[in-house]
């Protein structure tokens, strides 16, 4: 038998996640101005919160798939605006983050490693915008600047060919 959550204990992880979501505002900011000085610290610690963030979603959505409450609409709801808020700051972060960054001649250590999980990030906002409990509710907007995000980061990839190397990855062909 599966456990049974709390309506309080939804809640006390809803409270979780918008502290998450307030903490990654304010390092998307910083981030942002410290691309410009060539640097991926502040944008590791922003991607960091956003993956805290996103594991804090996982419990939720178990959560609230296991209410002992059947009435979860409210915080199915509340929980939907965090996520979707979290979305497109996570959204346009990146296409910040990865304008300024497009117009440094120079890539700093790491960069590899950035742009492998952003990708990756990219793909996972497209699927969740087409889903039909997000879908519309996000805007065009939001998903023209995905699509900026997308082709930014395509260029900066294509300044530097060599920073990704799918060919550690095994035989992507079989």
């Amino acid at each position: 038998m599966k456990r049974q959550y709390t309506r309080e204990e939804v809640k006390q992880l809803l409270s979780a996640l918008e502290r998450q979501c307030r903490e990654a505002s304010k390092l998307a900011k910083i981030a942002e101005h410290e691309a410009s000085k060539h640097s991926f610290g502040a944008y590791r610690e922003f991607r960091d919160k956003v993956g805290e963030f996103q594991a804090l979603v996982i419990l939720i959505e178990q959560r609230l798939r296991n209410l002992k409450d059947a009435r979860s609409d409210d915080l199915r709801e509340q929980f939907e605006r965090l996520d979707m808020v979290m979305l497109a700051l996570l959204v346009r972060a990146s296409m910040r983050f990865f304008f300024v960054l497009s117009a440094n001649p120079i890539l700093p250590m790491g960069a590899r490693e950035i742009f492998m999980a952003e990708l990756r990030s990219l793909h996972d906002a497209h699927e969740k915008l087409n889903r039909p409990n997000y879908a519309g509710k996000l805007g065009a907007e939001l998903n023209r600047d995905l699509e900026t995000a997308s082709l930014i980061l395509e260029e900066i990839i294509d300044k530097a060919p060599g920073l990704l190397n799918f060919h550690s990855f095994g035989n992507l062909d079989s």
